[in-house]
């Protein structure tokens, strides 16, 4: 069965449209895909979040488990809002009751803190997810990269791969050579996203980029 944690070297590096992509994927590939984003932040009641945009964009089934005001980590924006902190555990027993593949987001980078002691690792290690990282193709990406692939070989999560992600703008073809080079060896290139300011052509690209990872 195909599930995924969708997670980002930084926030807004572009993890809904690399979801979304995914779960066009895997409805092409004849599967019932549920894109699930595990905690939205930086968003009020009523306002769609980024499990409806990417759910619409891949025309598949969306959830949103929890979700706070605060633009900020689930932890800090749990405790601005006096609410209950997220644990690990309630998202997992949610994720393993849905049927089918499993698109998961989380909000940020995996080691982003949920409360105290988890982080959106810690919800991969025990839903069994195969992490797919985001690397946003800016100064710093490449650090955040390998400390995000060094913490899944600690936990021991599987990694499907990277997707390299022109968020912002394109970007200088020698700068995605360093980091292509850097992580040889170290995991599997999934492919490049172009910079494309149309959502919905973005995520049709990358539905393209993971339909090798799909055909294992």
């Amino acid at each position: 069965m195909h599930r995924y944690l969708v997670t980002g070297t930084d926030s807004d590096v572009g993890k809904t449209r690399v979801a979304a992509g995914l779960a066009l994927a895997l409805r092409e590939a004849g599967e019932h895909p549920t894109v699930v984003k595990l905690v939205q932040t930086g968003l009020s009641q009523g306002m769609p979040g980024d499990a409806a945009r990417a759910g619409k964009l891949a025309a598949t089934r969306y959830l949103e488990l929890a979700r706070f005001e605060k633009a900020a980590d689930p932890w800090s924006a749990a405790l601005a809002q006096g609410a209950a902190e997220v644990h690990a555990y309630e998202l997992v027993d949610t994720l393993n009751s849905i049927d089918g593949a499993v698109v998961a987001e989380g909000a940020g980078g995996i080691m982003v803190p949920l409360n105290p002691h988890e982080n959106f690792g810690s919800v991969a290690q025990q839903a069994k997810l195969e992490v797919v990282v985001v690397i946003g193709l800016r100064k710093g990406s490449l650090n955040h990269a390998l400390l995000t692939i060094n913490l899944c070989e600690q936990l021991r999560l599987p990694v499907a791969g990277a997707v390299l992600v022109e968020r912002w703008k394109g970007t200088d073809p020698s700068y995605g050579d360093d980091v292509l080079r850097a992580l040889h060896g170290k995991l599997r290139v999934i492919g490049t996203l172009p910079y494309e300011p149309d959502e919905a052509a973005s995520v049709k690209v990358a539905a393209n980029l993971f339909e090798p990872l799909l055909a294992r």
